[in-house]
């Protein structure tokens, strides 16, 4: 009986956990959405960076159109938070480190995909560089642009 009861305490609080993360997730966006400046760079790519997560957790779970259309907000607001940096003056830096360790690791999560789901994320990926590579021209100039691209 004592096992049953830890148990189910157990259970309550990792639910009660994970609908805390769902409510964060929520008021994060909401937060990024009103910012403006240099604070919605900040919380639009710390949004994008859990909802990759949470797109790596629907793809282990199976649930692949989902975690593709949390891949599509990822890069949205990858968007959004540039412009904001851009729009700003401000944070350009922080945010170009940030997509950039945000494309590392959508890079990694579709190479531990099934062949077949890969190429939907090789493209968010390519499309946080092209944004990543935006900033970078804002910041220093034409010169910044990667070679062979145009």
């Amino acid at each position: 009986m004592r096992a049953y009861c830890l148990a189910a305490a157990a259970l309550m609080m990792l639910s009660s956990i994970s609908l805390a993360a769902v409510e964060t997730l929520a008021s994060l966006k909401a937060k990024a959405d009103a910012a403006h400046g240099a604070e919605q760079a900040k919380l639009c790519l710390e949004y994008a960076r859990l909802q990759l997560e949470g797109a790596n957790n629907l793809f282990t779970d199976g649930q692949v159109d989902k975690a593709q259309a949390e891949i599509k907000e990822v890069v949205e607001y990858s968007r959004k938070g540039a412009d904001a940096a851009a729009s700003s003056g401000k944070q350009l830096k922080e945010t170009e480190i940030r997509l950039r360790k945000l494309a590392e690791r959508m890079h990694d999560i579709g190479e531990s995909l099934a062949f077949e789901d890969r190429p939907p994320v090789r493209q968010a990926v390519e499309e946080i560089e092209q944004v990543r590579t935006d900033l970078m021209v804002k910041m220093w100039g034409p010169e910044a642009q990667p070679k062979g691209r145009s």
